[in-house]
């Protein structure tokens, strides 16, 4: 059920252009308390803007292909042009709206799972606090 608890977060790799023995793990289990508040690294303004949240987050897992990790926004609204990877994320906490550039828009709440794909381009607006897990890939 997407309302229980997440004890622990777990993703596989696999990627023939990555050196298996040191930098990409086949399979890596990480504790969800590992993305409590404390651990996070703190990274202000998600934007500069005034209505902009405050995001902070962790990266578990960064082969130089793939990166996964944890965040946080606080409310607020911003905007993204032309992302540089594909995202998919699982929304832990909160509530905000997903507009796309033609206007067309998506309230996303926690256990809801997202793809945002490379060259997406759209505003986030946060309404309640908001706790991501994702997995970005080049």
């Amino acid at each position: 059920d997407v309302l229980q608890d997440i004890h622990k977060v777990w993703f596989v790799t696999d990627h023939p252009d990555t050196d298996q023995n040191r930098n990409n793990p086949k399979a890596t289990v990480v504790p969800y308390s590992n993305f409590a508040p404390q651990y996070l690294t703190q990274r202000g303004l998600q934007t500069g803007a005034p209505d902009s949240p405050n995001a902070a987050f962790q990266i578990v897992h960064d082969n130089g292909h793939m990166r996964v990790g944890c965040s946080t926004f606080s409310t607020g609204s911003f905007t993204v042009s032309s992302r540089p990877t594909t995202e998919c994320f699982h929304v832990l906490e909160g509530a905000f709206f997903l507009t796309n550039a033609n206007g067309s828009a998506q309230r996303c709440v926690a256990g809801d799972t997202v793809c945002l794909p490379k060259q997406w381009s759209g505003s986030w607006d946060v309404i309640a606090p908001v706790k991501k897990i994702w997995v970005e890939v080049k």
